[in-house]
């Protein structure tokens, strides 16, 4: 089965080659890096947030994410979270407010940084921004994230509460809480997809429209909520964690549930890649615009991929980038002698 405007690319070619993305870019060892930096910046702003909670009418929109989380997070992870939630309830320190900001922004920006250097390596192109720029772009990233889902969150329940009231008033009240329930759930899904779209479009060092709806982000939505739906029911329901774990039961669960999305996040953006490299007005392998030309292969972020001191197939394949790119080199010579 060859894909529609790919060069003649068949989806067993497809898979091939994000299997060997998968082995050569390491991307289990990303995941579980993205994992740790989120749980090292999760606290924090949760401390951030309780205690801006004297200062702003930010109590509903907090209320209301935990509204939502309880659908979508094992229950083990989320008593963990709520559990310190209220502890630092009753011993908030308003005067630490922005000290947690900042130590959340910072910690949340690392997990977007490291996300880059994933997009990077799926896009085979080393970074050519300044530290500034890049480390600029993670900050904000992280802002415009933490705010995106809180200022989403909140409308969505204040909607509907609204559009509760109103159906109420008109004797449908009971039809409104059976459509409401449903629409959630797209919902949820748009914003998952804003927020990879926004991810894969201005992380990576390289140039491209911004689209809202693309093969990583479309397919990493629906993993995500299909994996999150299967870790949560088997979590609950068969893996009894605090047996092996004992009290860090719980952290265990969290950091398996965030593991499971940062792996799919960097899969998603492996997938638009692959797909935009095939395609005939993308960009070559290496190239960071269109009508670029690809560099040869040991200048490029693959040249030893993470995966070539873990496999002997990532390894072979790049000794056989190198070599490939000695020949031409040796041939470039020859020539001009």
């Amino acid at each position: 089965m060859v894909i529609p405007g790919i060069k003649g690319m068949s989806l067993g070619q497809f898979f091939k080659i994000l299997y060997q993305h998968f082995e050569d870019h390491a991307l289990p060892d990303r995941a579980a890096q993205l994992s740790y930096y989120f749980v090292f910046a999760m606290f924090p702003f949760l401390f951030f947030l309780v205690t801006l909670s004297a200062y702003l009418p930010v109590q509903v929109a907090i209320e209301a994410l935990f509204e939502r989380a309880s659908e979508l997070m094992p229950t083990e992870a989320l008593d963990l979270i709520k559990g310190q939630v209220d502890s630092l309830a009753h011993k908030a320190r308003p005067r630490f407010v922005t000290g947690g900001f900042v130590v959340a922004l910072w910690s949340a920006s690392r997990g977007v940084d490291a996300i880059r250097t994933a997009l990077n390596l799926a896009y085979d192109v080393k970074e050519s921004r300044s530290y500034w720029k890049v480390q600029g772009i993670a900050l904000l990233m992280t802002v415009a994230g933490a705010v995106l889902i809180l200022v989403s969150v909140t409308l969505i329940a204040l909607g509907g509460k609204l559009g509760f009231w109103v159906a109420e008033q008109l004797d449908y009240g009971n039809e409104y809480l059976f459509i409401w329930a449903v629409l959630r759930w797209p919902v949820t899904a748009l914003l998952i997809m804003l927020v990879l779209a926004l991810t894969y479009y201005l992380l990576p060092d390289v140039e491209q429209e911004f689209k809202f709806i693309t093969p990583g982000s479309m397919v990493g939505t629906i993993l995500w909520l299909l994996a999150t739906w299967g870790f949560t029911f088997y979590a609950e329901h068969f893996g009894n964690y605090n047996v092996a774990y004992g009290s860090l039961g719980g952290m265990t669960v969290l950091l398996t549930w965030l593991f499971i999305g940062g792996l799919i996040f960097v899969l998603g953006g492996e997938m638009n890649a692959i797909i935009e490299q095939a395609s005939a007005e993308g960009k070559d392998v290496g190239a960071r615009s269109a009508g670029e030309p690809s560099p040869p292969p040991s200048e490029r972020a693959s040249a030893a991929p993470p995966g070539a001191a873990k496999t002997a197939s990532s390894a072979r394949r790049s000794r056989l980038r190198f070599w490939e790119a000695f020949g031409r080199r040796r041939r470039g010579r020859g020539s001009k002698e």
